[in-house]
């Protein structure tokens, strides 16, 4: 390292203050580690490290001090003779010290760890109580798992729990317990990899001097020396996968305790960790936890005041432990007082603990605002207002009342004081503390200033949601708005990707702005972005439950200014988040809702598109008749004019496939093939192309069917649309299976079932997957797995009521018994799927009839 890799040294420093100018750089370089964690790494002081960091100093710091930083700031040893020899020079110069004895370079040695056994675990948590059920997953989390990871949101009590558990099966790792907080989620800066690893090291017995600074050297470093010991490692307040993957043991016998806001998927998937999430304790753990601190007696003397006590902390951990605290020291004084105090004073400054000066957090807070520009005060007021978890630089501006495109300086300077947090480039946000201390510093301020940022806010939210769902389905989100007026410009996008990235990043603030102004208005804007949003939730198969919980706050605002139109489109929301969620006849009641709703508001089209959506519910419940007749119902003639037109035709078009008119599905979907080309629609074409391929598949043309998949795919990773690309995998496994091209199949399949454990569902009525499993099984004569997948399947659209799949299964299932010779059995299933054939009048009905036939009990059995 050192000056080979601009390690910085203070050659040309012509004075006292261009070498502690030098010395700062240093650390600057060094990764800015806190005094804190110099401290540590030096044996420093503290006081000592700042007051040599100080451009005001008037002597050198001593020599075994400029040492020790360069040392712990990654430089090595040639990096330090460079500084001795300008500390030399300096000091001989200023005359202000005399030389000091020459400190030969050392020979370099191998990092050896010192003999001895860390037991660094913190105390565990006094009156630890509740988190059973938790604490009954970690129990039966394997040993051999190398990971536990233990999420949730802040001051859920992730630590303290921890700290419980790891104090718990502390025996069973005799070569020590490590512990760092990586202050991932902190007012603090995080601990970087490299740094923590160091520490790690250290707390190891590997002598500061000789851990290497490159991160991939500590890294094996790490490793080598915890291969073959028994070692527990607890990772506090991690950030994110990227940030604590260095920091895993690798030996068998070693296990990682890690807790973070993060869900840390990435550790589940690749390394295998077992993962606990928390929520909120449940009520009557928030009222033991408070019997442990103030008494059993104390507590049931007064039972519903400390319930509402549990509910005003939010059952939140952090939150119950300091109003306990403070009661405690209070014993004379009621619970039910305590509740009036909280109910009708600021809770940030109720809830800290008096005498505590860690607690005294608004009074630091104050300090560090009052030193801001007034401009950087407005902003973090505003920032007060946020209702979701972090703003973007663009956020800031349209708050601010400027240009997308204009800086805000104002941001970097929040940021210097600790007063807000940037963990990604240009994405900012504070602890919980900090921004309910915003929001009453923002309370201070006029209304009027607050409502116009707050619909700035909301407007370019609407404006750039639009704008990214157009680009990902062109014609789909635009809709009168009435007199809705959302005011500026949106966010600008350069294709589908980017307006996917921006949708997947701010999900979290759309999802709370929606529930903000559900609830405090202007409620329109609730309706709109979850009508606006739907395209996303569709094509990126977001979760159904995030689309539900919006929509249903969304209805709430649209009931509440009786306003028709809204609760048509809420309901609309509804059935798409249900169909997601697996559940076809939710979903045809809130489409058939939303039909009466749009009646009453007089739109046509939402009409029309309610009907048609209804229609695709009908699909999956399997009521093809009904289904029929509620699509042509809704034909407007001949000519496609709306995208709404071309949904229905589609619709109508799998109907008639299913029935098993080919001729009239194919001449269907090439219309709609067609209006979506000439307008851009890249999910008509997508959807409509895997439609046609569906119908020449049951027709037998596969080459047809292939280049129509192919096609489809290509479109559907250029777009994101995951819900096509799963529709892709299911008709591209049934065609290898129903061509015999078996290896392919298998892998189709395999990519396919990695999309149905994510929870993703099918973009048409038609769901494929699961039949197109079990027949590429079956065509590869493994009519065991075929029973395997098929079986549970069946089971799950049996409590869904996917009547149409339950049929197909059957038939599939049946076939698969026979194989194997169990024909009572596959006499069950196939007489359950020829009833319903005949119901619905579909030719699968011969096909299921003559494979009966085979399963015809032999009459010498009689």
């Amino acid at each position: 390292m050192g000056t080979e890799r601009g390690f910085p040294c203070p050659d040309e420093a012509a004075d006292l203050a261009g070498f502690v100018r030098a010395l700062r750089d240093v650390k600057v370089w060094g990764g800015n580690p806190s005094l804190e964690v110099l401290r540590r790494r030096t044996g420093v002081a503290a006081s000592t490290l700042s007051d040599a960091f100080s451009v005001n100093r008037r002597r050198l710091p001593s020599l075994d001090l400029v040492r020790a930083v360069v040392l712990a700031c990654g430089g090595d040893q040639y990096a330090i003779g460079r500084w001795e020899q300008s500390w030399r020079t300096l000091a001989e110069r200023l005359h202000t010290a005399p030389a000091a004895p020459p400190n030969p370079d050392p020979a370099p040695q191998p990092a050896q760890p010192q003999d001895w056994t860390p037991r660094q675990l913190p105390p565990d948590v006094a009156g630890f109580s509740g988190r059973h059920e938790a604490m009954d997953v970690l129990t039966a989390i394997p040993g051999q798992a190398p990971a536990t990871l233990i999420t949730g949101t802040a001051g859920v009590g992730k630590t303290a729990l921890a700290l419980h558990w790891a104090h718990r099966i502390a025996g069973r790792y005799p070569d020590g317990q490590l512990y760092l907080d990586l202050r991932g989620h902190s007012g603090d800066p995080t601990i970087p990899p490299v740094e923590a690893l160091s520490l790690l090291l250290q707390s190891l017995g590997v002598q500061a001097e000789r851990i290497p600074a490159d991160l991939s050297l500590q890294t094996g470093l790490y490793r080598s020396i915890l291969a073959g010991r028994r070692v527990l490692v607890v990772l506090d307040n991690v950030v994110d996968t990227t940030h604590v993957r260095p920091l895993l043991p690798s030996g068998a016998g070693c296990h990682a305790l890690i807790t973070s806001r993060d869900a840390l998927t990435g550790l589940v998937v690749r390394e295998g960790a077992a993962r606990v999430t928390l929520e909120t304790l449940e009520a009557t753990e928030s009222v033991d936890l408070l019997a442990t601190h103030l008494g059993t007696t104390r507590v049931a003397a007064e039972p519903e005041a400390t319930a509402e006590l549990a509910a005003l902390c939010a059952h939140l951990p952090l939150a119950l432990r300091i109003a306990a605290a403070n009661l405690a020291a209070r014993p004379r004084h009621t619970i039910a007082a305590t509740v009036r105090e909280l109910r009708g004073t600021d809770l940030l400054g109720r809830l800290q603990v008096v005498g505590d000066p860690e607690s005294a957090v608004a009074a630091a807070f104050d300090i560090s605002y009052r030193a801001l520009p007034a401009e950087a005060q407005r902003l973090f007021r505003l920032l007060g207002l946020l209702p979701g978890p972090e703003a973007s630089r663009e956020a800031a501006a349209v708050l601010l009342g400027r240009d997308l495109d204009d800086p805000v300086p104002e941001l970097d300077e929040l940021v210097a004081a600790h007063l807000l947090a940037e963990p990604t480039p240009d994405r900012y946000r504070s602890h919980d503390l900090l921004s309910l201390y915003a929001r009453r510093r923002a309370a201070g301020d006029p209304d009027t200033v607050r409502e116009q940022a707050l619909h700035r806010l909301v407007s370019w939210y609407l404006l750039s949601a639009d704008a990214a769902c157009e680009t990902l389905a062109p014609g789909r989100s635009s809709r009168d708005r009435g007199e809705l007026s959302p005011t500026g410009s949106p966010h600008r996008f350069t294709g589908p990707e980017e307006a996917g990235v921006w949708l997947d990043t701010e999900l979290a603030n759309l999802t709370a702005a929606v529930n903000h102004v559900a609830d405090h208005g202007p409620r329109p804007f609730a309706w709109h972005l979850v009508h606006s949003l739907g395209v996303y939730f569709y094509t990126r198969s977001r979760s159904g439950v995030i689309h539900l919980s919006m929509a249903r706050a969304a209805l709430r605002a649209a009931r509440a200014a009786e306003d028709p139109d809204g609760q048509g489109l809420c309901h609309m929301a509804l059935g798409m988040a249900n169909e997601n969620l697996h559940d076809p006849a939710a979903a045809a009641d809130e489409f058939a809702a939303a039909m009466e709703q749009f009646r009453l508001a007089g739109r046509t089209r939402g009409v029309t598109a309610a009907s048609a959506n209804l229609g695709d519910a009908y699909i999956r419940t399997g009521d093809i008749t009904r289904a029929l007749r509620l699509l042509q119902e809704n034909r407007a003639g001949e000519e496609i004019r709306t995208a709404v037109d071309a949904v229905n035709l589609d619709n109508l078009a799998t109907v008639q496939r299913i029935r098993g008119d080919h001729a009239e599905a194919l001449r269907l979907d090439a219309a709609c093939h067609a209006f979506g080309a000439r307008t851009g629609d890249p999910l008509l074409v997508m959807t409509a192309e895997v439609s046609m391929a569906m119908t020449h598949l049951e027709r037998g043309d596969t080459a047809a069917a292939e280049r129509l998949l192919l096609s489809a795919q290509s479109a559907a990773e250029e777009v994101g649309s995951e819900a096509h690309l799963y529709d892709v995998l299911a008709g591209l496994t049934l065609l290898c299976a129903r061509a015999r091209r078996h290896p392919q199949a298998v892998r189709w399949a395999a990519a396919l079932t990695a999309l149905l454990d994510r929870g993703l569902t099918s973009y048409s009525g038609e769901d494929w997957a699961h039949v197109a499993i079990v027949e590429s099984h079956l065509a590869a004569g493994r009519p065991e797995q075929a029973l395997a997948i098929g079986v549970p399947a069946l089971e799950a659209h049996e409590r869904t009521g996917y009547r149409l799949l339950e049929m197909r299964l059957r038939h599939l299932l049946g076939q698969a018994h026979l194989t194997l010779g169990d024909t009572a059995a596959a006499r069950t299933l196939l007489s359950a799927a020829l009833l319903y054939a005949t119901e619905q009048d579909l030719p699968d009905r011969t096909r299921i009839e003559t494979l009966l036939e085979t399963a015809a009990p032999d009459p010498r059995d009689t």
